[in-house]
């Protein structure tokens, strides 16, 4: 049976919720790493926070790969909380998920959208 019909059938929610269930028992150990490239990895992305829904798959799939690469970053709620869901629309531009912001010095802050993406810059940034 494809996802989509599943989806159809048990809605948005319920889907969402037995999804984030089946990838939490099915998540794998994270990856270890010597204590100096652990620290380097967090000073990396230390400063970026992602937007997410806890139950859309996109979100699901890059927290994931943060799992699995022992990447450590802020989750913010833009479903439920009011102030994370109005700085995405008024930084990010769109009320969508997932969304990486990734902070600037000299400039606006980075919106990053798409899990695809953003799985792409973050491994740029653990290599």
């Amino acid at each position: 049976m494809s996802i989509k019909l599943l989806r159809k059938v048990l809605g948005r929610d319920i889907f969402g919720k037995l999804l984030r269930i089946g990838t939490y028992l099915t998540l794998p150990n994270p990856i270890q790493r010597t204590t100096e490239e652990q620290e380097l990895i967090d000073k990396k992305t230390m400063d970026l926070s992602l937007y997410d829904f806890s139950t859309c798959p996109f979100c699901i799939k890059v927290r994931r790969f943060m799992h699995e690469n022992n990447i450590h970053i802020e989750i913010l709620d833009a479903a439920n909380n009011e102030t994370h869901k109005s700085d995405l629309l008024a930084y990010g531009g769109k009320h969508q998920v997932p969304c990486l912001r990734i902070p600037q010095q000299d400039s606006d802050d980075v919106w990053l959208y798409e899990s695809d993406d953003i799985i792409s810059y973050l491994k740029k940034q653990i290599l």
